[in-house]
């Protein structure tokens, strides 16, 4: 078995091979080979990745970056196995090696900021009634159209912005559908589904908020309003006449998923001077398809370190009820040595006593005979194994054998399965 293998040489056999084939390979777990990748710093590859490797493409791979702390350069595969002197010594020049200047990137080249799209006549059934909805809703004095309620996306759009939003959504439905990924609209909420596993996010416009500058007739109208409270003596409070601020639309939209990951995945998208969201719709689809598949393989982890602790919990249970019936065994083990010894003592007291012909010793012979009949029967070799099943403490197949540390050892977990 390898002992040691360096971060670079890690993160080739990784992006080389999947997760589980190197694991193998090594001699671990898949999930211990995880964790050594997380602790050292090791990039990934995502189930994506590997869908588009089968798929005949070129996927992008995570840039390896080397790291300037000599701790996680060396990864131990076996703890208790020496450190190759050689890779000790390439890690020490590491250590007293001047870091490189970074690369300087080159300039993108900008994109094309508009993407080709209209009205969608039929949109997708998840978005259907939010998008009949925002068409017959009518705009406020500030041009904003707002929607909620049972089966609808809440959200708050300009009413330019209207088609663009159904078109987003429409879109990103049926990108998710052709990858068996279901929408459910929830509050102001898109959830993307696939079995179990759930990922939010929300599409919403930026409405900026102005203070209001009053016109010549709000002017006027605020002015008779004082006179009219003043000629009246009007005790109740001041109402203004126009409103204190203006909501603008500016018709840049943005999704945000609602999602913390480990790994600083991308959860936000917005128009911007390079392009806007409907030029970004395969990026974002392909972004929730890899959320999803985060969010999996985060429950299967969560789901096994429950069951990790669960089975630690019964092992413990199991220790206590050995320790109990060990403390039995020894107080019954107690119980036959004094049984032997009582026996032993009543023979020869018997037998002292047999010639003495008082009458109250004879009653008290009888009696000692029958008790001493009574010890030999329950250490008669021929029933004494009955004796002890009906105590219960040595059984053949022994009920508080420690199990596995590792349940999944024993019988794998099915893959999507809760617990």
């Amino acid at each position: 078995m390898i002992a040691h293998v360096t971060r670079r040489e890690m993160y080739d056999l990784v992006w080389t091979e999947p997760l589980e084939t190197v694991a193998g390979k090594l001699g671990l777990s898949h999930w211990q080979l995880k964790n050594l990748c997380v602790q050292h710093r090791v990039p990934l590859p995502t189930a994506a990745y590997w869908r588009d490797r089968a798929a005949g493409k070129n996927p992008r791979q995570t840039i390896f970056a080397s790291s300037a702390d000599p701790a996680v350069e060396l990864i131990s595969l076996d703890p208790i196995s020496p450190s190759d002197p050689v890779i000790e010594e390439c890690l020490e020049r590491a250590r007293k090696a001047a870091i490189a200047p970074r690369r300087l990137l080159k300039p993108r080249e900008p994109n094309t900021r508009t993407i080709e799209w209209g009205r969608v006549d039929k949109p997708h059934i998840a978005v259907s009634l939010t998008a009949h909805t925002l068409r017959r809703a009518k705009p406020d004095h500030d041009g904003i159209i707002a929607i909620s309620g049972e089966g609808l996306l809440s959200m708050r759009l300009g009413a330019g912005s209207v088609e663009r939003a159904i078109f987003i959504l429409d879109s990103i439905a049926r990108g998710l559908e052709a990858r068996e990924i279901s929408c459910t609209l929830v509050g102001k909420h898109v959830e993307v589904r696939r079995g179990v596993d759930k990922v939010p996010f929300i599409l919403a416009e930026t409405i900026k908020r102005r203070k209001h500058e009053p016109t010549v007739d709000e002017l006027k109208a605020e002015e008779r309003y004082r006179r009219s409270a003043r000629y009246r003596d009007w005790a109740f409070s001041y109402e203004r006449q126009y409103p204190e601020f203006d909501y603008v639309s500016t018709g840049e939209l943005t999704i945000s998923i609602e999602a913390w990951s480990t790994d600083q995945r991308r959860r936000n998208w917005r128009d911007n001077t390079r392009a806007t969201l409907e030029a970004q719709l395969d990026s974002i689809i392909e972004e929730l398809h890899g959320w999803i598949d985060y969010r999996r393989d985060q429950r299967l982890k969560d789901e096994r370190n429950a069951r990790l602790r669960r089975r630690a919990e019964e092992n413990r249970k199991r220790t206590e009820a050995r320790t109990k019936r060990e403390d039995e065994r020894d107080e019954l083990l107690d119980e036959i040595v004094e049984m032997g010894r009582k026996a032993e003592q009543l023979r020869s007291w018997i037998a002292w006593a047999e010639g003495i012909e008082d009458n109250e010793t004879q009653r008290m012979l009888d009696w000692s005979r029958k008790r001493l009949s009574e010890l030999e029967r329950a250490l008669d070799p021929t029933s004494f194994g009955d004796w002890l099943r009906e105590r219960t403490l040595f059984p053949e197949v022994d009920p508080f054998a420690p199990l596995p540390a590792d349940p999944d050892l024993e019988t794998p977990p099915p893959q999507d399965s809760l617990i």
